[in-house]
């Protein structure tokens, strides 16, 4: 079976480590992280912590995971560069690529921040991904490519299916991507039409893969298995269901899809 990641948004309401030991516990690949505080989970912190780095590498090192791509790296018209920095220090250090996404609406402003940011991590010896969203200033596949070419050569891109759909695109897009410069797939589903609220779709309502009406299976074959293919699908859990029990359910979703559709 193709090996797959578990993303750190999915159960986003978990620490660094403890998410590693959960993902490791049902036998994924390996894991992305987000490891500076975000507003969804602020305690995150693997930058300043750095004994609860330690143990997520050695964790990652007992399980032989991977990291797929390491966050935030948010770039607005003001980016905090020397924490920028530093996390692309962590990204190095676990092994992951750096992973952006485009707030500033001032393209040419934006072009040469990310070029900064590749910069950083070519210094680092790590790659980097573009990660089209609909509601950021990058909204589509085509976007996203145009400013990873010019952004420099150890640059891709991250595809997202929930992204793909919600800028009205469709998988002809993902198909028409060179197949190189796809380093990273965050698989997850939902229903075609869109809700109201899709920032809060995109946060925490998304449907675990193989669940919804994307139509996933449409989708594998165009996949580079080059990439790492990762769940990043968090969803409104029922009441009382633990964290194992919500990472069971992606897990098994996914190993169901890929079962059927991957040779």
């Amino acid at each position: 079976m193709q090996p797959f990641y578990l993303d750190h948004l999915s159960l986003i309401d978990l620490r660094e480590l403890e998410f590693v030991e959960l993902a490791a516990q049902l036998g994924c690949a390996g894991v992305s992280l987000i490891v500076a505080g975000a507003p969804i989970n602020p305690a995150l912190n693997l930058v300043d912590d750095h004994p609860a780095r330690r143990e997520v590498i050695r964790v990652l090192r007992e399980h032989r995971m991977g990291v797929g791509i390491v966050e935030p790296f948010m770039l607005t018209a003001t980016p905090d560069w020397p924490l920028m920095e530093r996390i692309v220090s962590v990204a190095a250090e676990l092994g992951g690529m750096v992973n952006a996404l485009g707030f500033d609406t001032d393209d040419a402003r934006l072009q040469d921040s990310l070029g900064r940011l590749s910069n950083m991590a070519a210094a680092a010896g790590v790659r980097m991904c573009i990660e089209a969203f609909p509601l950021s200033h990058i909204r589509t596949q085509a976007q996203a490519l145009e400013l990873a070419r010019g952004a420099g050569p150890r640059v891709g891109l991250c595809v997202d299916t929930l992204h793909v759909i919600r800028a009205g695109g469709s998988w002809q897009d993902v198909q028409q991507l060179p197949a190189e410069l796809i380093y990273h797939v965050q698989l997850n589903d939902g229903p075609r039409a869109a809700p109201q609220d899709r920032l809060a779709e995109a946060v925490g309502e998304r449907l675990p893969p193989g669940e919804g009406e994307f139509d996933l299976p449409a989708l594998l074959p165009l996949l580079p298995n080059t990439a790492s293919w990762a769940i990043e699908a968090p969803f409104h859990a029922p009441a009382g269901m633990t964290p194992l029990e919500r990472g069971r359910r992606l897990v098994n979703a996914t190993r169901r899809l890929l079962d059927a559709h991957i040779p």
